[in-house]
């Protein structure tokens, strides 16, 4: 007889056992039945010191214009030559960002080689030719980006620019002896935005960019005619369209000068 009670209890406790977290959840008690939490996604880090390379193509709308001064026939110097430069770009880019949440910001430098020139002749009773052509280019600009998707970054960018500006000229004919250059480097702006997309430490991102370097302006003496010559002025501005790979590092020149 106690053997039996005994077994009544055992069965009795199993079943109050088994029918506890329903009775919680009917009480409404707090984590009873609670779904399984699934695990946090790591979010993709922005922040880190990158280096890269790019290539892309650049364009100009801007022409050489000439202006003559001094006893020239008529019709001798056109109003302007050697229009619409352009070319490939090509070369290096390193920077740094600095992720607040979806907020991306940041600095980036680069240098690019460019096929950006330009050379016309014209006809008249002399012949004349000109050059325009920009070898070198380069940038030191802030970034501002929102990230759109953990991988996926779009910003804006602008800041200063800079460039090799080369342009030449010479007028060649009957009474008309007019040569002339400057090679200089010019200081400008330069501003834009694109799209980039991380997997792991790389980074692949296309982007535009405006630039103005100024114009670069010169007068060309005639040798032949006392008092003749041309005023050359030549305004380096213009776009590009740069594809470009990163590799990010997980630090900062910051947190290696100071400690991170």
């Amino acid at each position: 007889m106690h053997a039996r009670a005994m077994g009544i209890l055992d069965a009795a406790a199993a079943i109050g056992f088994a029918s506890t977290p329903a009775i919680a959840a009917d009480l409404g008690v707090p984590g009873a039945n609670a779904p399984a939490v699934a695990p946090i996604r790591a979010v993709y880090d922005w922040t880190g010191f990158f280096v890269g390379a790019h290539v892309g193509y650049g364009w100009s709308s801007e022409a050489i214009a000439l202006t003559p001064f001094g006893p020239y026939p008529a019709g001798t110097i056109p109003d302007a030559i050697a229009a619409n430069a352009n070319g490939l770009v090509g070369g290096v880019q390193y920077g740094t960002n600095w992720q607040l949440q979806r907020v991306v910001l940041g600095t980036e430098s680069d240098f690019s080689f460019t096929g950006i020139r330009e050379s016309g002749l014209a006809a008249t009773h002399a012949a004349i030719r000109g050059e325009q052509k920009l070898p070198f280019f380069g940038t030191t600009r802030v970034r501002a980006g929102y990230a759109v998707d953990d991988n996926a970054l779009v910003y804006a960018t602008g800041g200063l620019a800079n460039g090799r500006a080369e342009t030449d000229f010479s007028a060649a004919g009957p009474g008309v002896a007019t040569f002339g250059s400057k090679h200089r480097s010019l200081w400008g702006w330069g501003a834009g935005g694109g799209i980039e997309y991380g997997i792991g430490p790389w980074s692949a991102k296309i982007e535009y960019l405006h630039f103005d370097l100024g114009t670069e302006t010169f007068y060309a003496f005639d040798a032949r005619t006392s008092g003749a010559f041309t005023r050359v002025s030549t305004r380096f501005a213009g776009d590009m369209v740069r594809a470009g790979v990163d590799y990010r590092f997980a630090w900062t020149p910051w947190q290696i000068l100071f400690g991170k």
